[in-house]
Protein backbone atom coordinates (compact mmCIF):
# COMPACT_ATOMS: atom_id res chain seq x y z
CA UNK A 1 0.00 0.00 0.00
CA UNK A 2 2.90 2.44 0.43
CA UNK A 3 4.11 2.52 -2.59
CA UNK A 4 0.71 3.18 -4.64
CA UNK A 5 -0.19 6.51 -5.90
CA UNK A 6 -3.19 8.29 -4.02
CA UNK A 7 -5.42 7.57 -6.77
CA UNK A 8 -4.65 3.81 -6.62
CA UNK A 9 -5.07 3.51 -3.01
CA UNK A 10 -8.38 5.53 -3.18
CA UNK A 11 -9.21 2.46 -5.85
CA UNK A 12 -8.24 -0.46 -3.47
CA UNK A 13 -10.22 1.18 -0.92
CA UNK A 14 -13.68 1.13 -2.64
CA UNK A 15 -13.04 -1.80 -4.58
CA UNK A 16 -12.34 -3.02 -0.68
CA UNK A 17 -15.46 -1.46 1.08
CA UNK A 18 -17.71 -2.87 -2.26
CA UNK A 19 -16.86 -6.26 -1.63
CA UNK A 20 -16.97 -6.04 2.48
CA UNK A 21 -20.15 -4.55 1.71
CA UNK A 22 -21.50 -7.36 -0.46
CA UNK A 23 -22.63 -4.43 -2.59
CA UNK A 24 -22.14 -6.20 -5.84
CA UNK A 25 -23.86 -9.18 -5.18
CA UNK A 26 -27.05 -7.27 -4.08
CA UNK A 27 -26.75 -5.04 -7.32
CA UNK A 28 -26.60 -7.89 -9.86
CA UNK A 29 -29.30 -10.32 -7.51
CA UNK A 30 -32.32 -8.24 -6.91
CA UNK A 31 -32.96 -8.06 -3.28
CA UNK A 32 -35.81 -5.47 -2.60
CA UNK A 33 -38.56 -3.93 -4.60
CA UNK A 34 -38.66 0.10 -4.08
CA UNK A 35 -41.57 2.40 -3.98
CA UNK A 36 -43.08 6.16 -3.12
CA UNK A 37 -45.18 6.10 -0.24
CA UNK A 38 -48.85 7.06 -1.24
CA UNK A 39 -51.07 4.96 1.36
CA UNK A 40 -50.95 5.82 4.91
CA UNK A 41 -49.93 2.68 5.69
CA UNK A 42 -47.05 2.48 3.97
CA UNK A 43 -46.30 5.77 5.53
CA UNK A 44 -46.57 4.24 8.88
CA UNK A 45 -44.12 1.42 8.02
CA UNK A 46 -41.38 4.17 7.11
CA UNK A 47 -42.12 6.44 10.24
CA UNK A 48 -42.10 2.80 12.47
CA UNK A 49 -38.74 1.90 10.86
CA UNK A 50 -36.98 5.77 11.37
CA UNK A 51 -38.43 5.64 14.92
CA UNK A 52 -37.11 2.42 15.92
CA UNK A 53 -33.48 2.79 14.71
CA UNK A 54 -33.43 6.20 15.69
CA UNK A 55 -34.07 5.25 19.21
CA UNK A 56 -31.91 2.12 19.24
CA UNK A 57 -29.08 4.79 18.43
CA UNK A 58 -30.25 7.41 21.03
CA UNK A 59 -31.12 10.11 18.48
CA UNK A 60 -34.41 10.12 20.20
CA UNK A 61 -36.00 9.76 23.01
CA UNK A 62 -38.99 7.28 23.97
CA UNK A 63 -42.54 8.01 22.74
CA UNK A 64 -46.01 6.24 22.76
CA UNK A 65 -46.56 6.98 19.21
CA UNK A 66 -43.74 5.14 18.16
CA UNK A 67 -43.04 7.33 15.08
CA UNK A 68 -40.58 9.84 13.69
CA UNK A 69 -41.30 11.60 11.12
CA UNK A 70 -40.49 15.90 9.88
CA UNK A 71 -42.37 18.34 8.36
CA UNK A 72 -40.46 17.90 5.26
CA UNK A 73 -41.66 14.46 4.59
CA UNK A 74 -44.84 16.00 3.90
CA UNK A 75 -44.21 18.85 1.23
CA UNK A 76 -46.06 18.20 -2.10
CA UNK A 77 -42.20 17.42 -3.93
CA UNK A 78 -41.04 15.55 -1.30
CA UNK A 79 -40.95 11.50 -1.60
CA UNK A 80 -40.67 9.20 1.12
CA UNK A 81 -39.02 6.45 -0.24
CA UNK A 82 -39.33 2.52 1.13
CA UNK A 83 -37.18 -0.54 0.23
CA UNK A 84 -39.32 -3.88 0.68
CA UNK A 85 -37.29 -7.60 0.97
CA UNK A 86 -38.40 -9.23 -1.96
CA UNK A 87 -37.90 -12.11 0.58
CA UNK A 88 -39.66 -11.16 3.39
CA UNK A 89 -42.11 -8.23 2.06
CA UNK A 90 -40.74 -6.46 5.40
CA UNK A 91 -40.03 -2.60 4.46
CA UNK A 92 -36.26 -2.69 5.32
CA UNK A 93 -34.69 0.54 4.57
CA UNK A 94 -36.18 4.33 3.96
CA UNK A 95 -34.87 7.33 2.73
CA UNK A 96 -37.08 10.67 2.02
CA UNK A 97 -35.95 13.22 -0.58
CA UNK A 98 -36.84 17.05 -0.07
CA UNK A 99 -37.13 19.55 -3.25
CA UNK A 100 -35.86 22.51 -2.53
CA UNK A 101 -38.98 25.23 -2.03
CA UNK A 102 -39.97 28.60 -0.42
CA UNK A 103 -40.00 26.70 3.25
CA UNK A 104 -36.13 25.74 2.76
CA UNK A 105 -34.72 21.88 3.15
CA UNK A 106 -33.78 20.41 6.97
CA UNK A 107 -30.33 21.42 6.50
CA UNK A 108 -31.07 25.12 6.48
CA UNK A 109 -31.32 24.58 10.33
CA UNK A 110 -27.62 23.95 10.52
CA UNK A 111 -25.89 24.89 6.97
CA UNK A 112 -27.68 27.63 5.46
CA UNK A 113 -25.17 30.21 4.98
CA UNK A 114 -23.51 27.21 2.81
CA UNK A 115 -26.62 25.78 1.17
CA UNK A 116 -27.89 29.42 0.78
CA UNK A 117 -24.20 30.05 -1.41
CA UNK A 118 -25.97 27.17 -4.32
CA UNK A 119 -29.66 29.44 -4.68
CA UNK A 120 -27.07 32.51 -5.31
CA UNK A 121 -25.19 30.83 -7.83
CA UNK A 122 -28.51 29.74 -9.40
CA UNK A 123 -28.28 26.18 -8.16
CA UNK A 124 -31.54 23.88 -7.34
CA UNK A 125 -30.33 21.94 -4.39
CA UNK A 126 -32.37 18.94 -3.00
CA UNK A 127 -32.23 16.61 0.18
CA UNK A 128 -31.35 13.14 1.31
CA UNK A 129 -33.18 12.76 4.86
CA UNK A 130 -34.46 10.77 7.40
CA UNK A 131 -32.50 7.54 6.22
CA UNK A 132 -32.83 4.34 8.32
CA UNK A 133 -32.18 0.37 7.57
CA UNK A 134 -32.47 -2.59 9.51
CA UNK A 135 -29.05 -4.22 11.10
CA UNK A 136 -27.91 -6.68 8.39
CA UNK A 137 -26.04 -6.07 5.55
CA UNK A 138 -28.94 -6.73 2.82
CA UNK A 139 -31.19 -4.35 4.83
CA UNK A 140 -28.37 -1.82 4.18
CA UNK A 141 -27.71 -2.35 0.74
CA UNK A 142 -31.41 -1.89 0.02
CA UNK A 143 -30.73 1.77 0.64
CA UNK A 144 -28.65 1.32 -2.77
CA UNK A 145 -32.14 0.92 -4.59
CA UNK A 146 -33.27 3.78 -2.83
CA UNK A 147 -30.59 6.60 -3.99
CA UNK A 148 -31.14 4.80 -7.83
CA UNK A 149 -34.39 6.18 -7.87
CA UNK A 150 -34.53 9.24 -6.14
CA UNK A 151 -31.08 10.58 -7.95
CA UNK A 152 -33.53 10.13 -10.75
CA UNK A 153 -36.50 11.89 -9.05
CA UNK A 154 -34.28 14.26 -8.08
CA UNK A 155 -32.82 15.04 -11.75
CA UNK A 156 -37.21 14.72 -12.79
CA UNK A 157 -37.76 17.78 -10.46
CA UNK A 158 -34.58 19.87 -12.01
CA UNK A 159 -32.44 19.32 -8.84
CA UNK A 160 -28.76 20.16 -9.30
CA UNK A 161 -27.33 19.41 -6.27
CA UNK A 162 -27.68 17.08 -3.78
CA UNK A 163 -27.02 17.37 -0.11
CA UNK A 164 -27.04 15.60 2.82
CA UNK A 165 -25.61 16.22 6.41
CA UNK A 166 -23.78 13.16 7.90
CA UNK A 167 -23.12 11.83 11.06
CA UNK A 168 -19.40 11.56 11.40
CA UNK A 169 -19.06 7.81 11.23
CA UNK A 170 -20.85 7.22 7.89
CA UNK A 171 -18.75 10.14 6.09
CA UNK A 172 -16.34 7.42 4.67
CA UNK A 173 -19.77 5.62 2.86
CA UNK A 174 -20.95 8.61 1.62
CA UNK A 175 -17.34 9.97 0.22
CA UNK A 176 -16.01 7.17 -0.98
CA UNK A 177 -18.49 5.17 -2.40
CA UNK A 178 -21.41 7.39 -2.91
CA UNK A 179 -18.95 10.26 -4.68
CA UNK A 180 -20.16 13.35 -2.28
CA UNK A 181 -17.52 16.13 -1.17
CA UNK A 182 -17.93 17.34 2.43
CA UNK A 183 -18.78 20.97 2.47
CA UNK A 184 -19.28 21.95 5.72
CA UNK A 185 -17.98 21.63 9.15
CA UNK A 186 -18.90 19.49 11.85
CA UNK A 187 -21.74 21.00 13.81
CA UNK A 188 -25.00 19.45 16.02
CA UNK A 189 -28.55 19.36 15.93
CA UNK A 190 -30.18 20.73 18.31
CA UNK A 191 -33.11 18.68 18.72
CA UNK A 192 -31.80 15.68 18.61
CA UNK A 193 -29.44 13.73 20.71
CA UNK A 194 -25.70 13.09 20.36
CA UNK A 195 -26.54 14.02 16.59
CA UNK A 196 -23.04 15.55 15.32
CA UNK A 197 -23.09 16.12 11.45
CA UNK A 198 -21.30 16.92 8.43
CA UNK A 199 -22.99 18.46 5.22
CA UNK A 200 -22.04 16.92 2.28
CA UNK A 201 -22.83 17.73 -1.46
CA UNK A 202 -23.01 15.62 -4.80
CA UNK A 203 -23.31 18.05 -8.47
CA UNK A 204 -25.85 15.89 -9.99
CA UNK A 205 -24.90 17.88 -13.42
CA UNK A 206 -22.42 15.50 -14.67
CA UNK A 207 -22.56 12.65 -12.24
CA UNK A 208 -22.60 10.04 -14.92
CA UNK A 209 -19.01 10.81 -15.77
CA UNK A 210 -17.56 11.11 -11.90
CA UNK A 211 -18.81 7.76 -11.40
CA UNK A 212 -17.58 6.17 -14.34
CA UNK A 213 -14.07 7.75 -13.67
CA UNK A 214 -14.13 6.48 -10.03
CA UNK A 215 -15.15 2.96 -10.89
CA UNK A 216 -14.69 2.17 -14.68
CA UNK A 217 -11.03 0.64 -13.99
CA UNK A 218 -12.70 -2.95 -12.05
CA UNK A 219 -15.31 -4.95 -12.22
CA UNK A 220 -17.03 -4.55 -9.30
CA UNK A 221 -17.44 -0.85 -10.12
CA UNK A 222 -18.48 -1.28 -13.72
CA UNK A 223 -21.30 -2.59 -11.63
CA UNK A 224 -22.58 0.00 -10.02
CA UNK A 225 -21.97 1.92 -13.26
CA UNK A 226 -24.31 -0.34 -14.72
CA UNK A 227 -27.07 -0.07 -11.74
CA UNK A 228 -27.06 3.81 -10.85
CA UNK A 229 -27.14 4.89 -14.54
CA UNK A 230 -27.14 1.58 -17.60
CA UNK A 231 -29.86 -0.92 -16.31
CA UNK A 232 -33.83 -0.45 -15.99
CA UNK A 233 -35.90 -1.73 -13.63
CA UNK A 234 -39.73 -2.31 -13.93
CA UNK A 235 -40.33 0.54 -11.21
CA UNK A 236 -38.59 3.11 -13.15
CA UNK A 237 -41.64 4.49 -15.53
CA UNK A 238 -44.05 4.48 -13.07
CA UNK A 239 -42.50 5.57 -10.15
CA UNK A 240 -41.26 8.65 -11.58
CA UNK A 241 -44.55 9.87 -12.49
CA UNK A 242 -46.37 9.72 -9.45
CA UNK A 243 -48.50 12.78 -8.91
CA UNK A 244 -48.48 13.31 -5.48
CA UNK A 245 -46.98 12.77 -1.86
CA UNK A 246 -49.42 12.43 1.23
CA UNK A 247 -53.27 12.73 0.09
CA UNK A 248 -54.87 15.31 2.75
CA UNK A 249 -56.34 12.41 5.01
CA UNK A 250 -52.57 10.92 5.46
CA UNK A 251 -51.78 14.13 6.35
CA UNK A 252 -54.37 14.47 9.28
CA UNK A 253 -53.62 11.04 10.35
CA UNK A 254 -49.75 11.59 11.12
CA UNK A 255 -49.95 15.78 11.74
CA UNK A 256 -53.12 15.91 13.62
CA UNK A 257 -54.80 12.92 15.14
CA UNK A 258 -52.32 10.48 15.71
CA UNK A 259 -49.50 12.94 17.36
CA UNK A 260 -49.42 17.38 17.72
CA UNK A 261 -46.58 17.43 15.33
CA UNK A 262 -48.63 20.05 13.67
CA UNK A 263 -48.57 21.77 16.88
CA UNK A 264 -45.45 21.74 17.37
CA UNK A 265 -44.14 23.07 13.77
CA UNK A 266 -42.31 26.00 12.98
CA UNK A 267 -45.02 28.73 11.68
CA UNK A 268 -43.28 28.99 8.40
CA UNK A 269 -43.88 25.53 7.87
CA UNK A 270 -47.10 24.89 9.63
CA UNK A 271 -49.37 27.31 7.31
CA UNK A 272 -47.55 26.59 4.51
CA UNK A 273 -49.18 22.73 4.97
CA UNK A 274 -51.92 24.26 6.13
CA UNK A 275 -52.33 25.90 2.83
CA UNK A 276 -51.92 22.35 1.09
CA UNK A 277 -53.59 19.95 3.21
CA UNK A 278 -56.40 21.70 5.52
CA UNK A 279 -58.87 24.17 3.85
CA UNK A 280 -59.69 27.18 5.83
CA UNK A 281 -62.76 26.19 7.64
CA UNK A 282 -61.31 22.59 8.32
CA UNK A 283 -58.32 23.72 10.33
CA UNK A 284 -59.76 27.17 12.08
CA UNK A 285 -62.83 24.70 13.45
CA UNK A 286 -60.95 21.05 14.50
CA UNK A 287 -57.68 22.71 14.47
CA UNK A 288 -57.68 26.18 16.20
CA UNK A 289 -53.94 26.58 16.06
CA UNK A 290 -51.87 30.15 17.05
CA UNK A 291 -49.32 28.81 14.61
CA UNK A 292 -51.81 28.72 11.25
CA UNK A 293 -53.90 32.18 12.77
Amino acid sequence: MRNLSKEKKEIWRRRRRLNLSKVPECLKQRIVKVDFCSKLEEFEEAFSLLYDRYHEVGLIPTSKECLFFTPYQALPDSRVCIARSLETGEVTSTATLVIDSEVGLPSDSLYKDIIDRLRKEGRKPAEFTCLAAKTDIYSRNGLFYIFRILYKYAISKGATDLVISVHPKHTTFYELVLLFERVGPLRYYPHLENAPAYLERLELTGVQKRYEEAYRSFWEGQIVIDFFFNIALPEDTWILTQKYNMKPEVFKHFYLERTNAFQKMDNKLAKYLASIYLDELDYRVNYPLQAVS
